[in-house]
């Protein structure tokens, strides 16, 4: 990967991560000063690619750092496992999508 095009894809995973940190601080904010607390809390286990110490750091930061999600444990290239305050069957879809194939694409394709 050309360095070019290398930022332009660590400027789209930041644009992204962003959109989806604010959403989720909104939808915390709202769950949180609501009168009815209406969430669903889980712990999901996903399948993973990351292995290489800079992969899984950014994405355990990435999620960890993102409001009602929290990662509790990484088997390096095998599992990832993810405590979510809600939307469970979302984020099984959201973050290997949105987060780790970014991840992948930037630091596996020199």
């Amino acid at each position: 990967m050309k360095v070019a095009q290398k930022i332009i894809a660590i400027l789209k995973l930041y644009v992204r991560y962003t959109i989806d940190f604010w959403s989720a601080n909104i939808t915390i904010a709202k769950q949180v000063l609501s009168p009815d607390l209406k969430i669903n809390p889980g712990i999901i286990v996903l399948d993973t690619k990351v292995e290489k110490p800079l992969e899984i750091l950014t994405l355990a930061n990435l999620i960890t750092f993102t409001p009602g999600t929290l990662v509790l444990g990484i088997d390096p290239g095998k599992t990832l496992v993810v405590h979510v305050l809600d939307g469970a069957e979302e984020a099984k879809v959201s973050i290997p999508r949105d987060l780790e194939q970014p991840i992948l694409s930037i630091t596996r394709n020199s």
